[in-house]
């Protein structure tokens, strides 16, 4: 319903940011990370927002660009994740990091995240994955750690390539992009952290 807000911050408290869009006050949850990313009361913010709607309630929550929104919708598609939940991650790590966390399966990257446990952490690196269409995985390289990991050879440069599509990157742009800064020595893990340092992710 609505796809983003664009006005001026009249409001800031406990990760919840209210945007006056012409005279009318939204009220949107956010991340501590987009919190601290939008600036103070007074600035002209562009918010990218999901509403949520239950029988009993409409909650608005609020991302920084298009790759967090994204990134909380696929959390949300969890079992056993819900919006709140999906905010906490993120207020936790970045897109960014939860994307390399994912693509990589490090469990490792997600720990410390208060009120997530094992079984959860375990279930959004399993499901993101599949969400992710990295399917062929554990076929190119055994299962992916952070010290194995396959090169910069055409199979990591079109999972790179997909992560990024996925996360709500245009084809040609992550295309483009992965091409640019992919070098012979990247694994999985260092090309899309590079992908997402050009984004300015």
């Amino acid at each position: 319903m609505y796809s983003f807000l664009r006005g001026i911050i009249a409001d800031k408290y406990d990760n919840t940011i209210v945007v006056d869009c012409g005279g009318v006050g939204y009220e949107a949850f956010v991340s501590s990370y987009c919190f601290t990313k939008l600036g103070e009361i007074g600035a002209t913010v562009t918010l990218y927002t999901y509403l949520h709607c239950r029988e009993d309630e409409m909650s608005l929550y609020g991302f920084i660009d298009k790759i967090e929104r994204e990134v909380f919708k696929k959390l949300i598609s969890v079992n056993g994740v819900g919006p709140k939940m999906a905010i906490l991650v993120l207020s936790s790590i970045s897109a960014r990091d939860l994307t390399v966390a994912v693509a990589t399966q490090q469990p490792n990257l997600l720990k410390g995240i208060k009120g997530v446990g094992t079984k959860i952490r375990e279930r959004i690196l399993l499901e993101l994955k599949e969400k992710m269409s990295l399917a062929g995985v554990e076929a190119v390289s055994g299962q992916i750690t952070m010290d194995s990991t396959p090169s910069a050879d055409d199979t990591t440069i079109g999972m790179a390539t997909t992560v990024l599509i996925n996360w709500g990157v245009n084809k040609l742009v992550a295309e483009d992009l992965i091409s640019k800064v992919a070098t012979p020595q990247d694994t999985l893990e260092t090309l899309l952290q590079k992908a997402f340092k050009s984004l300015g992710r």
